[in-house]
């Protein structure tokens, strides 16, 4: 598989933590190829999983062996488990809210209960990095893009050839606040 991307950034992010989004955990479930090249460009980084992204990835999971399947790809050693408990439940919500009135005042009212919560994460956990196909959701509104990824495939079912792209971000606490007091009081 070709990929495409300024080498520069992964010396820039060496040992940085990574969160990836359910749409980079779903490729990496159904491609073994993806799942080999996306492992070899982070093997330098501690891939880590938010507990929304793990809701999101098992939901699909109807049939009780890709239940199982997608289950054993989380116990991977190469994914963690992000920290989980009441104490960062709080500060997430009490953000929550903020991020979605920002969303909202920014004329986009439709982005997911999901996504926002992930923002929120983020924000609360300050260093984390962010990694997604989702350019819609995860915009450079609170964020900061510090690269891109592209990657060569081909769709399995009609061998159509295409382009797929993967954003690295980084919430920016000075774009969140900026934000905040462009609300309507």
């Amino acid at each position: 598989m070709i990929t495409h991307f300024d080498p520069n950034i992964l010396d820039k992010i060496k040992g940085k933590y990574i969160v990836i989004d359910t749409n980079v955990l779903s490729d990496c479930s159904s491609d073994v190829e993806f799942y080999e090249v996306f492992f070899d460009i982070f093997k330098n980084n501690p891939l880590f999983i938010d507990p929304i992204v793990k809701l999101e990835f098992l939901r699909g999971a109807y049939a009780e062996k890709t239940y199982i399947e997608k289950n054993e790809l989380l116990k991977l050693e190469k994914f963690l488990s992000m920290v989980d408990h009441q104490n960062i439940y709080k500060k997430i919500y009490d953000i929550t809210f903020d991020i979605a009135r920002i969303y909202s005042h920014k004329g986009r009212p439709h982005v997911p209960l999901g996504d926002i919560l992930i923002t929120a994460r983020l924000f609360v956990q300050g260093e984390y990095l962010f990694l997604t196909e989702d350019k819609e959701d995860f915009n450079t509104l609170m964020f900061d893009r510090l690269g891109v990824i592209s990657f060569e495939r081909t769709n399995n079912k009609d061998k159509h050839e295409y382009l797929q792209h993967l954003q690295l971000l980084k919430i920016n606490k000075e774009k969140y606040k900026k934000c905040l007091e462009e609300l309507p009081q």
